[in-house]
């Protein structure tokens, strides 16, 4: 869902038009679904010995980990970038 929002937000308009009305949701909305796919990757993993989805559950993990570094990533480049 995170990253749906953003490729629309970062898709749909130029970095140099985007309206601060779409920056609140990609400062606000995309991190809290980034926070929640985390925190509930983390609380399934007590569940993965008694369940069995052991590769599901940590792949899931690792994944929530990748997005939330790359969405970092993408808005430090963005916030170096935006001055030139």
């Amino acid at each position: 869902m995170a990253a749906g929002l953003a490729s629309v937000l970062v898709l749909g308009f130029d970095k140099d038009s985007l309206p601060f009305q779409l920056w609140v949701p990609f400062v606000t909305v995309i991190p809290l679904i980034l926070i929640l796919g985390l925190t509930l990757s983390l609380k399934s993993v007590p569940f993965i010995e008694k369940l069995g989805d052991k590769d599901y559950a940590y792949s899931g993990l690792v994944l929530n980990i990748f997005f939330i570094l790359f969405y970092l990533a993408s808005l430090i480049y963005y916030l170096c970038t935006a001055s030139d």
